[in-house]
Order: structure tokens, then sequence, then C-alpha cells
């Protein structure tokens, strides 16, 4: 149905054409989804857009109902830096909106931490993962799995004010049951869960 690139187009038509209403919970995930496209710069850009734009602090600072808690678990997770995808063990990985964040496991007492390397604060110009780090490692995928949060792992991103290669590699997407195309051309030998 066109690959990656026409996958990513499509994505940013429904964002920016107005047929999007981030309000609206089945929206969420479209916001993540470049991540399946070897593109996960620009979910980062996507979530920096909404939430300062969409989402304040303010009494009116929910663009839609927050129905039992979704749209402040979107904005949790998105400032997080980690969106879990339903029925995957998988959280698409973003920059945080903050230096550092740590979570703590309450099954197992031990503390996950995601840190930004070159943030700038309210800027939101540094909103791009250059590299990464996962306990010291270097770490290219896109995402991590639960385990993150129960063996207390250490993320470090490296960020910059533009997009870069990043997680765009086939080996790095996040599991699909569909056959693909990273954003930079790499083709699979076999499918892996």
């Amino acid at each position: 149905m066109g690959g990656p690139t026409t996958f990513v187009s499509r994505l940013d038509y429904f964002h920016s054409s107005g047929l999007n209403y981030i309000g609206n919970e089945p929206s969420f995930l479209t916001v993540f989804q470049y991540h399946y496209a070897g593109r996960p710069g620009r979910s980062s850009y996507r979530a920096h857009a909404y939430i300062p734009s969409q989402f304040s602090a303010s009494t009116a600072g929910l663009p839609g109902n927050d129905d039992s808690g979704a749209m402040g678990s979107f904005v949790a997770f998105s400032m997080l830096g980690l969106f879990p995808n339903p029925g995957q063990d998988v959280y698409l990985i973003i920059p945080p909106f903050f230096e550092a964040v740590s979570v703590r496991s309450p099954v197992t007492g031990k503390t996950a931490t995601i840190k930004n390397v070159g943030f700038d604060g309210d800027a939101y110009q540094n909103i791009y993962v250059q590299n990464a780090t996962l306990d010291g490692a270097p770490y290219t995928k896109s995402w991590v799995d639960h385990a993150f949060f129960t063996e207390g792992r250490d993320l470090v991103l490296y960020l910059g004010a533009n997009e870069s290669d990043w997680g765009t590699a086939l080996e790095d997407l996040p599991p699909s049951l569909s056959t693909a195309t990273g954003a930079n051309g790499t083709v699979p030998t076999r499918l892996r869960w």
C-alpha cells in the first residue's frame, strides 16, 4: 500500500489537515505510529506539538472528555517519553518533556530512569533523539518493553534539533505482524517477535 514513505505522508496529512482531533481517544496512537515506519522523530514532533498547544494546567486544559483518565493518561505517558501500545509489551520512545524522569516499580521496588542529554526545557528545539544508551550500552531500538520498569533500567537519550537516523533501521522498529521495509531502506530476512 505504498510503504513507509506513503504511510508517513498519510499520517502527516491526517495530523495537519484538520482531520485529527486529539481530544478523541482513537487519535492517541496515531501520534506514535510513525515509529512503525521508521520515523520515531516524527512521533516526537507530533507529541511535542500537541501537548503544549492542546493541553494545559488550566481547568479547561483538556481538549476532550477525560473519560476515566484517557486524556490524562495520553499526556502522562507522552510527557514520560514512553507511550504504551495497547495489547503489546511495547513502549514507544520519544524524549520526555523533562530533563529526567524516574518510575519506581511497585512489584520489584526497582527504579527505571530516562535522562535527556541536551534537554532545552520549554524551547522545544531539541526534541529528536540522536542516539541513546540503555544501561550504558548503545541502544538503537525505538521502543522498550515492560522489563524496562521492572528491572529498573537506565535509558539516556542524547537530543538534537534535527531528526536523525536513530531508530530507523528495520531491526530497531517495534514488533509488527506485517513485513516491512525500514525508513532507511533495510529489508528483513525474516520476521521476529
